[in-house]
């Protein structure tokens, strides 16, 4: 080869080479560059200040992360969160609520629970609850299940209304007024002023409270306990009495009580045979005997901010009534369906699905 030819050889090779060295380069750059625009935007994200809401009675905190999809809507005493998108589409979007409910309260129930108590400069106390909506708030056509992001904003609702703080004057106390500890201990400590005065069936029936605790008070305060349970899910705790025995009705109720415009009220009394428990978290089971061949169960709902309860469905066995097929499912209350045995089974509240509550003996207090 020449010299001539040689050096054009060369110079190709020197030219491709560098052709090569400058896409990877440019290549590059790109690649720096976005990584510095996804890194930018990150530092952005995290040095932007978290979103304060007021209305007249507390301040709420939004996470920064937040900004871009959600809105608000604000009155004197409530604050409630929306998706943007999805309410601006029409479709409600509402993520959750929370509301300064004047105390004690004319409305009950509801998709509310309660977090905590607010007092104003005035003295004038609130019931701070958290609320979620009750129907879908977003597009089921784009999703039957709810949105990721959605999801996520409705999800800090609880770490929001833990972080609440008053405004004008006034002051916010998480968790006020929904512990049994702090709700209930002037009625625990009657059921054990019962025992060591030795009270007789009807000294318990006068103060409304079961004569079923005469019974089980003679072996000693060890056999009674009490135990706190939300069984309204209205963020305030129940209290539920009953025997601690260890035997098969260990866990057995016959007092409950409940809050009613923030005072302790009792709700029903229970006997031997007519005892109640939680069932499944959210409901209460009434079991029942009327005699050898008949037996029962009854399901209610407790009504938050009431003593009401509400009637869901019972069966019951009853050969006085049909000894050849006694089975029967009422959803009435008063009217019964006689039904095949396996119908039967399938509707009747079974006991291993009955909530274990955690019980304090009397004679620990």
């Amino acid at each position: 080869m020449n010299k001539k030819v040689f050096a054009l050889f060369a110079s190709s090779l020197i030219l491709l080479s560098a052709c090569g060295t400058n896409n990877t380069a440019a290549s590059n750059s790109v690649e720096l560059s976005n990584n510095n625009e996804t890194t930018e935007k990150a530092e952005d994200a995290s040095t932007q200040a978290d979103i304060e809401i007021s209305n007249s009675l507390f301040s709420i905190t939004i996470p920064a992360e937040f900004q871009d999809i959600y809105d608000s809507e604000v009155t004197d005493d409530k604050i409630t969160i929306y998706h943007k998108e999805y309410k601006e589409a029409g479709f409600g979007g509402m993520a959750f609520t929370i509301w300064a409910r004047p105390f004690p309260s004319e409305m009950a129930g509801g998709p509310y629970v309660k977090q905590g108590e607010l007092t104003d400069a005035d003295g004038n106390k609130y019931e701070v609850m958290l609320g979620f909506a009750t129907e879908l708030q977003w597009d089921m056509e784009e999703s039957e299940e709810m949105p990721e992001d959605f999801a996520k904003l409705s999800g800090i609702g609880y770490e929001v209304a833990e972080n609440i703080t008053g405004v004008n004057g006034a002051t916010y106390v998480y968790g006020a007024g929904t512990s049994g500890e702090d709700l209930y201990s002037d009625i625990v400590d009657l059921y054990k002023k019962a025992i060591d005065e030795g009270w007789d069936a009807s000294k318990y029936e006068e103060n409304n409270m079961s004569p079923e605790f005469y019974n089980l008070s003679l072996e000693g305060a060890n056999n009674i306990g009490f135990a706190y349970y939300d069984t309204d899910k209205d963020g305030i705790d129940e209290l539920f009495v009953g025997t601690i025995k260890d035997d098969e009705l260990n866990g057995a109720i016959y007092d409950i009580y409940t809050m009613v415009d923030g005072v302790p009220t009792h709700v029903v009394s229970g006997t031997a045979r007519d005892r109640y428990f939680v069932y499944m978290g959210s409901f209460i089971v009434n079991e029942y005997s009327g005699g050898a061949m008949e037996n029962g169960k009854v399901v209610y709902a407790l009504e938050s901010n009431s003593t009401d309860m509400v009637y869901q469905w019972a069966t019951k066995y009853d050969a006085y009534e049909n000894e050849e097929e006694p089975w029967f499912i009422s959803y009435t209350e008063d009217e019964w369906e006689n039904v095949t045995e396996d119908e039967y089974l399938s509707r009747e509240a079974p006991a291993e699905d009955y909530t274990q509550l955690t019980f304090t003996s009397l004679a620990d207090l």
